[in-house]
């Protein structure tokens, strides 16, 4: 009795939107993304005195949609279910709350991917291809906050983003930009990086260059966040995950990056600003996504890959990797944009 409860809220949490017609406009998008990570915050809220009941809910989700794959290491790279690893009322609460939250990021994640099979063919045609591009090109001149989303540790990436730095430069020389990243502590009052993220020590020289450049630098990353990188907690499975990995920690992350972004705009308003970090922050349509923050007309969004594209992105689960493959993609008419995830998706070449 009980699992047919979970069950008919979860098919109400999935389905509530879904007789509505026409494409989302961002407003609207945003409204949908609270709502279930709402009702999906309220679904588990009532779990709080027993795991068991906790196991139960997840086993009506896996029963149905098996085909979505719901073992939560599968959703996304962060989503998955954490136990404390001491008796302490402090670690339990978060673990607590961050468990609540993975099981309304599976909602929010699940009817992204519903909502874009049901514009399967329009998104199709729409959505435009070119083997290569002058990508600085692709980014609208009313563009505010440009997000430049990356697969972490892949230098040719770093080579892209140059590119897109160095000719927007060029084309609008009398802009003056900055770049504000994950990779970069936010304690530098300077603008220019004293203490690089030393989980990504391979982009040294990357930032290196920007300095000599004279492009500013400002982190967005905390120094918590940084020390917890280092600690693990064990999801049910057994499996080690990174402190600041969870579905909790990256929603914490997302909300200082917000009001660091936020509080750079305020102080420098004739800025664009560039945003470099991991493209599971950058996605529009990812659980409490920085750039899904901003005005939409000012917010461009543009994700890297080597090879193809990764299949923990809801835009690839609805489309089986249909646009995957090198080249750059790109919106005839970019309603759908906020839906997808994306404004350009820049699929690179691997090295051989």
């Amino acid at each position: 009795m009980k699992g047919n409860h979970w069950m008919r809220l979860f098919v109400w949490g999935v389905c509530f939107l879904a007789a509505a017609g026409g494409q989302l406009a961002a407003q609207e998008w945003a409204q949908v993304q609270k709502a279930l990570l709402q009702k999906g915050s309220a679904m588990a809220n009532n779990l709080a005195k027993s795991r068991k009941d906790l196991s139960r809910a997840y086993d009506a989700l896996d029963a149905i949609a098996p085909h979505v794959h719901y073992a939560s290491r599968d959703v996304l790279p962060w989503s998955f279910r954490v136990l404390p690893r001491q008796e302490n009322g402090f670690e339990q609460a978060a673990v607590l709350r961050n468990n609540r939250l993975e099981l309304a990021s599976r909602l929010l994640f699940e009817h992204t991917i519903r909502r874009l099979r049901t514009h399967r063919e329009d998104i199709k045609q729409n959505l435009q291809y070119a083997r290569t591009a002058d990508l600085a090109s692709l980014i609208p001149p009313e563009a505010k906050f440009i997000f430049l989303g990356e697969v972490h540790h892949q230098p040719v990436i770093e080579q892209q983003i140059l590119y897109i730095l160095a000719h927007y430069r060029k084309r609008y020389p009398e802009r003056k930009i900055m770049v504000l990243t994950e990779f970069v502590l936010d304690t530098d009052v300077s603008l220019l990086p004293r203490e690089m993220d030393q989980r990504v020590t391979s982009k040294r020289a990357f930032f290196d260059l920007l300095m000599k450049w004279r492009i500013p630098i400002f982190g967005l990353e905390e120094p918590a966040a940084r020390a917890a990188a280092g600690e693990e907690i064990f999801s049910e499975t057994g499996n080690p995950a990174f402190l600041s990995a969870t579905t909790l920690s990256v929603q914490t992350r997302n909300r200082h990056w917000i009001k660091q972004i936020q509080a750079m705009h305020e102080s420098y308003p004739d800025m664009i600003f560039f945003i470099y970090a991991g493209l599971g922050h950058t996605e529009y349509n990812f659980p409490a996504a920085v750039s899904a923050a901003f005005n939409p007309k000012e917010t461009f969004a543009m994700d890297f890959f080597v090879g193809k594209r990764l299949r923990f992105t809801p835009f690839d689960r609805a489309f089986s990797g249909a646009f995957s493959g090198p080249g750059v993609w790109y919106w005839k008419d970019p309603r759908y944009a906020r839906l997808a995830g994306f404004d350009v998706s820049v699929v690179l070449p691997a090295r051989k």
